[in-house]
């Protein structure tokens, strides 16, 4: 199963990498660049073929991919005045290039969106970090999500299971924890009607199930672990149209808030482990993969689309070495071309490709040692 797990955590990130390229690719090719070399994974080559102008390329190394554009990173004597150089190209052709890699990450996870549309009823569960967050399409409605259940508890002898969701308790609609523990620890030894939404068969349910009291959380409980969620609905003729590319707009502009949150409260609280928790490399992907594999192909369906526009949103940051900092070396060399120079964009890139190199590696530690229990599980 280990091998099963890795096999597919390579084959999301080949293809959500590959989508990012192919956009890069598509573009330059598009404006009349040469493309040296396109290459999925990076060296050493396992594979590789030259087809005209382009060597494609299959790395051993499957943990991202590059397009090696002609006069982009590197200069020569001819790189200056070759029409087919990315240096001759106008600032619009060159941000074009830049961008759309990201570009074609969010219409790919859209059009993957609609297959989770279709299958979840127009329906997505959205777990909360920022409580008071308004999605801008689709009706959305606070629930609370199922997220661990107890060994021979109340809740697991009564049937309910990991990722239900709870909708309401003695004819008491539920929209947050805090009122399931409220009710729930106002009940001890008494039996209550909680009705609950089935995530496998999606369908409603109710069971009779008599909270027990627990000397350690000193109040009843039934043994569930719960989270808030936004249950978002794409329910208008509209919103079913173009649910795929609004949800995308939806999650890109929560992840955004999210960010930002984040990185506010690490501030405020001067504790840079918040912000740290909040972000993941390919190791804690590879724990989140063999989590979802678990769930079904329609949750890995939904993984493929989440980490493309994850892949997006991160190349659009502006962090050197990301396609967000080259959209702005265009916009300052159109200022000042003289001072925002290739030499000057050069030695930016180097230092920041050294310090995602330290991220990369700060990333991997940790989430081994967070997610080591899940790696490591056969």
């Amino acid at each position: 199963m280990f091998i099963v797990d890795i096999l597919i955590f390579l084959f999301i990130l080949g293809l959500v990498v590959m989508v990012h390229e192919l956009g890069h690719f598509w573009a330059a090719k598009l404006t009349g660049t040469r493309v040296d070399e396109f290459s999925i994974g990076f060296p050493p080559k396992i594979w590789e073929k030259k087809i005209g102008e382009t060597n494609y390329v299959l790395g051993a190394i499957p943990l991202g991919g590059y397009n090696k554009i002609y006069g982009m990173d590197t200069e020569d004597e001819k790189s200056d005045t070759d029409k087919h150089s990315y240096d001759t190209k106008g600032p619009w052709a060159r941000a074009f290039i830049c961008f759309n890699g990201v570009f074609m990450n969010i219409i790919f996870a859209a059009l993957v969106f609609y297959i989770i549309m279709f299958a979840y009823g127009f329906k997505s569960y959205q777990p909360l970090i920022i409580d008071d967050f308004h999605f801008k399409f689709g009706q959305q409605e606070k629930r609370v999500l199922v997220n661990g259940i107890s060994a021979n508890s109340p809740a697991e002898k009564a049937g309910i299971k990991t990722r239900d969701i709870i909708l309401s308790i003695n004819g008491e609609d539920i929209h947050n924890g805090n009122e399931t523990t409220e009710i729930i620890g106002e009940n001890n030894n008494k039996e209550v009607v909680l009705k609950y939404l089935d995530w496998a068969t999606r369908q409603e349910k109710t069971v009779n199930i008599i909270p027990e009291y627990n000397q350690d959380a000193k109040r009843a409980i039934v043994g569930i672990g719960m989270r808030d969620i936004i249950i978002i609905d794409y329910n208008s003729p509209i919103d079913k149209v173009f649910s795929g590319f609004f949800h995308a707009y939806n999650y890109i502009d929560y992840s955004f808030t999210a960010m930002g949150y984040m990185f506010n409260l690490s501030v405020k609280e001067k504790n840079v482990e918040l912000l740290s928790s909040s972000m993941t490399g390919p190791v804690g992907i590879f724990a989140i993969t063999k989590i979802i594999v678990q769930n079904g192909l329609i949750e890995v369906i939904n993984l493929i689309a989440l980490l493309s526009l994850a892949l997006g949103i991160t190349n659009l940051l502006p962090i050197p070495a990301m396609d967000g900092a080259k959209l702005i070396y265009i916009a300052l060399e159109s200022i000042n071309k003289k001072i925002f120079n290739k030499n000057l964009q050069g030695k930016i890139e180097l230092g920041g490709f050294a310090i995602l190199i330290l991220l990369a590696v700060f990333l991997i530690v940790k989430d081994f040692i967070q997610f080591k229990d899940i790696i490591f599980k056969l």
